[in-house]
């Protein structure tokens, strides 16, 4: 019989004043630390504040190629997107230009489009001037080779549009392709064509004609060629000089734009730090009209875009959804429906994405997070199979919760988790959203935070570092690198602690840092960052304190920080300071080699030996001795091996240091079970990109798919795409580890289910696979994490497989960690007799316990005559004793036998009674 069960959190059944199982905080009473400030608050720079606060645009793609519609002799042209189709058709100068003659764009509404653009809620307008194709859709001196005089229509379409959207209050920009077929770039399908000397001048004065001749510009889109360095920011500068309000995206490359933008329709897997832009297309192949293009599920289409629209502002993005006007100009019917569609959504939800900030909160199983004042939106994308919503760590007081637009709602408090009762089919079935109330300004308490140690001390691993992303670029868009631009940790202390701050790893030796608790900074090169680290700071008591360290003079918003931090520490300034540095687990019964860092804060070098201190069960790991000069901290690796029987939880290691007047730390790690599916085989239910099966178990949990070949993919698209490994025997399984990508796309790895088998799986179906007999099925609703872990609870089974609901998505594991469970301890079997006899007239009752076990055991034996206890019987010995009745005869009657024995948890006993016969001795 199969086992299926949907893996959700335990949230207590709320009705409103119900009692519920798990404790309930009034977080308006409670002591501890109260959070940090949950909006994600906008750049700093004014103007590209400004821009950031137009949050939601329409993109135009409009040309030649809109003419053609995706088709060329006749025939759908199915190669790359249709507007580059003179490329991918390989169409001829001549040919190309006969285009324009018949390009007589009557239909073309600039106050139909701006009308539309407002009804979707979007706040600015972009649209093409110039595409690779080199034609220009506005007037310019430059060349003939543009609307105004190659074409029938004769006339500037981008000055009517730019008056419209004055008129009707929408911001305006413009995109600028530095590819130009018609100028001399070659076709090429990458668009990474270098720009000779020869045609700076023209995309020079075209860029000036833009910039002068249709008012204020909000924003400049350029795209692809590999511009030089100088040549980028002598194209920017122009803009700047003469719009100095507009927002430059960084396709004018080498990292002179003032925001980056993403990938085509990316959204990232957490909000980036800098301003930024997802464009979006409503197909996501093609931008440009195509007439073939499938256009079915309006209701669908209008829910993913809504959904792309509300994860792009949660995460702090702009969303640049673009159109494809037919070559008439005329709007395609399915896409203005689209738009009113979105913009029905948004009027159902006035306050819920438009006007809304980013949180802190970060991407939820259940869907995404926004703040508008003291109103919190929580936009479902996946209603919780158990009809309950729980968002963690919200520190500010609820006021009330109700469906947005509709009736309030039961929740509670379960410690800093709002916890809300849905019902059972959503008010808004495009996008659901809860709205609430809340009593002040939103602040919350980051998951990772950690609490002081005992010597007012944290040891903060790499884990517990939240990261900031953002992206730089070399010149041409496959140079574009995902960076970190910051590195944060939450702390907590309940008084306030001087501390010094200790780090290891590597850092750029000249580059300079800065290195900031709460409101404090210091400013260190990056050799005294990984060296002799800060001078005193102080982490103030009673709050979440955020502890961040970023550059000090970045030459552009996203310029890696160049820092691989091994750990840090804060602890009181101490002539040496010794820490582990743990992994995130160790296998029991698997020795492992901990490096221990000891720091030296005084004048002279020392020599200390150093071990770890261990639970008493473990063996003694054997100390190292170390010489650390003055400033310096130097690292010897402790081996330690948990017992093959140690239990799997958190036990503390601390350093031990032969020097009194130093300073050991500790900190918990997790013990666990070895890992049964290294390096067995894997399959899955197709490959593409390289991603071979094999990197989900080959032990390297990295995650970034791009650049270290560190997980697995399916072919894409898929349908319910599964990946399964073959343990080569049965094993029992206490946990599995799901460990997510890094780089993007983690949202993919969501619906999922973790199965296990004795039986191979043998059909690529989900519904076959879950349920066919003997398979332990466990679903999975929310984003996988770094890991996710999945407990199994011992279920047996050689074969596990990981397979998505979806009927799309690739599937992309960096790693399943398959974790065998602890086998139980046993009780230990003692052979007991108990006999009477006389002796001198007298009756005894003799008792023996023979102890088989490999264990060595206590016993206790317990007769009506008396007792003893026997402290260790080793195996195969025995424990006697006679005890004497006192009289001539004995009656029928029982003995104790109360065994002692060891086991992973500690001192275990159990009872066993043997019977004893009368006896006379007269």
């Amino acid at each position: 019989m199969a086992l299926a069960v949907g893996l959700t959190p335990s949230i207590p059944a709320a009705a409103s004043g119900a009692p519920i199982d798990e404790p309930v905080v009034d977080i308006t009473e409670t002591t501890e630390p109260r959070g940090i400030p949950g909006e994600i608050p906008l750049s700093t720079d004014p103007q590209l504040a400004a821009w950031q606060e137009l949050q939601f645009g329409l993109f135009i793609h409009w040309g030649l190629y809109s003419e053609l519609g995706g088709v060329w002799d006749g025939e759908p042209v199915t190669s790359g997107y249709s507007e580059q189709i003179q490329m991918w058709a390989n169409i001829s100068e001549e040919e190309y230009l006969e285009v324009a003659d018949r390009f007589n764009p009557t239909a073309f509404d600039p106050q139909e489009i701006c009308s539309l653009a407002k009804a979707a809620g979007m706040r600015y307008v972009v649209i093409t001037s110039k595409h690779h194709d080199g034609f220009s859709m506005f007037d310019t001196a430059t060349t003939d080779y543009d609307v105004v005089d190659a074409t029938p229509y004769g006339a500037d379409p981008l000055k009517v549009l730019a008056d419209e959207c004055r008129s009707q209050g929408l911001g305006f920009g413009v995109y600028f392709s530095l590819v130009d077929w018609h100028q001399g770039h070659a076709f090429d399908g990458s668009n990474e064509n270098p720009i000779p000397a020869s045609m700076e001048p023209l995309i020079e004065a075209q860029i000036r004609e833009l910039m002068t001749n249709y008012g204020d510009i909000s924003e400049v889109w350029f795209d692809m060629s590999s511009p030089t360095t100088e040549q980028s920011a002598r194209f920017a500068s122009i803009v700047r000089d003469l719009q100095p309000q507009a927002a430059i995206n960084s396709r004018i490359w080498n990292n002179q734009g003032d925001f980056r933008t993403l990938g085509d329709n990316e959204v990232p897997s957490a909000a980036l730090d800098g301003a930024w832009q997802t464009p979006a297309s409503i197909y996501h192949e093609t931008w440009g009209f195509r007439s073939w293009q499938s256009r079915t599920d309006l209701p669908g289409k209008v829910r993913d875009l809504v959904t792309g629209l509300a994860s792009v502002r949660a995460r702090g993005g702009n969303y640049l959804l673009n159109i494809g006007p037919r070559g008439d100009g005329s709007v395609v019917e399915f896409e203005a429906d689209a738009l009113r569609g979105i913009g029905q959504w948004v009027d159902r939800h006035p306050r819920a994405v438009l006007g809304a900030d980013a949180t802190r909160f970060g991407g939820q199983p259940w869907g995404e997070v926004t703040v508008n004042e003291h109103d919190l939106f929580l936009h479902v994308t996946r209603w919780p199979s158990d009809g309950k919503l729980r968002l963690p760590g919200l520190a500010t007081a609820v006021d009330e919760v109700r469906e947005d637009g509709g009736d309030e709602l039961d929740w509670q408090m379960v410690g800093d988790d709002l916890v809300v009762t849905l019902p059972e089919v959503p008010l808004d079935d495009v996008l659901p959203v809860i709205a609430v109330g809340l009593a002040d300004d939103l602040r919350i308490v980051p998951p990772s935070t950690r609490a002081a140690g005992p010597a007012g001390d944290w040891i903060l691993s790499p884990a517990a570092w939240e990261k900031g992303y953002s992206y730089a670029d070399s010149g041409r868009y496959s140079s574009t690198t995902r960076t970190v631009v910051r590195q944060s940790a939450f702390i907590s202390s309940p008084d306030d602690a001087r501390v010094v701050l200790k780090a290891t790893g590597q850092a750029a030796p000249t580059s300079l840092y800065k290195v900031s608790v709460g409101d404090q900074s210091q400013i260190l090169t990056g050799a005294q960052l990984v060296g002799s680290g800060s001078g005193e700071l102080v982490v103030p008591g009673g709050q979440v304190v955020e502890v961040a360290i970023t550059r000090a003079d970045p030459t552009h918003a996203g310029e890696d920080l160049g820092l691989e931090l091994g750990s840090v520490v804060l602890a009181p300034a101490h002539p040496v300071i010794a820490w582990p540095e743990l992994p995130a687990s160790i296998e029991r019964g698997r020795e492992t080699r901990v490096p221990v860092n000891v720091a030296n804060l005084g004048d002279e070098t020392v020599t200390v030996a150093v071990s770890i201190a261990t639970p008493d069960a473990w063996a003694a790991p054997v100390s190292r001795t170390v010489s650390v000069e003055p400033g310096l901290t130097r690292q010897v690796e402790v081996a330690i091996t948990p017992p093959p029987t140690a239990p799997s939880e958190s036990v503390r290691l601390s350093a031990v240091v032969d020097d009194a007047d130093a300073l050991g730390l500790g900190a918990e790690v997790r013990v666990v079970g070895p890992n049964v599916a290294l390096d067995r085989p894997a399959a899955q239910s197709g490959t593409a990109w390289g991603g071979e099966a094999s990197r989900a178990v080959d032990g390297n949990t990295a995650g970034d798919y791009l650049n270290d070949n560190s997980a697995s993919h399916t072919t894409e698209p898929s349908d319910q795409a599964w990946w399964q490994v073959d343990l080569e025997d049965v094993a029992s399984i206490g946990e599995i580890e799901i460990w997510n990508r890094t780089d993007c796309c983690t949202e993919r790895l969501s619906d999922y289910w973790v199965m296990v088998s004795d039986r191979p799986f043998v059909s690529s179906s989900l519904e076959a696979a879950r349920s066919a007999e003997g398979v332990t099925a466990l679903h999975q609703e929310g984003p996988a994490g770094r890991p996710t872990t999945v407990d199994l609870d011992g279920a047996e089974g050689r074969y596990v497989r990981i397979q998505l609901e979806s009927h799309s998505n690739p599937l992309s594991l960096t790693e399943v960690v398959v974790r065998s469970a602890l086998e139980p301890t046993s009780e230990p079997k003692v052979d007991v007799t108990a006999t009477t006899r006389c002796m001198a007239g007298r009756a005894y009752v003799a008792v023996r316990v023979a102890n088989p076990s490999e264990a060595t055991l206590g016993i206790t034996v317990t007769t009506p005559y008396g007792s003893r206890t026997f402290p260790t019987v080793a195996p195969d010995g025995n424990a006697y004793q006679s005890f004497a009745t006192r009289t001539a005869s004995v009656q029928a009657g029982e003995v104790t036998v109360t065994v002692d024995y060891e086991t992973d948890g500690g001192t275990s006993t159990f009872d066993t009674v043997a019977a004893f016969e009368g006896l006379g001795c007269g």
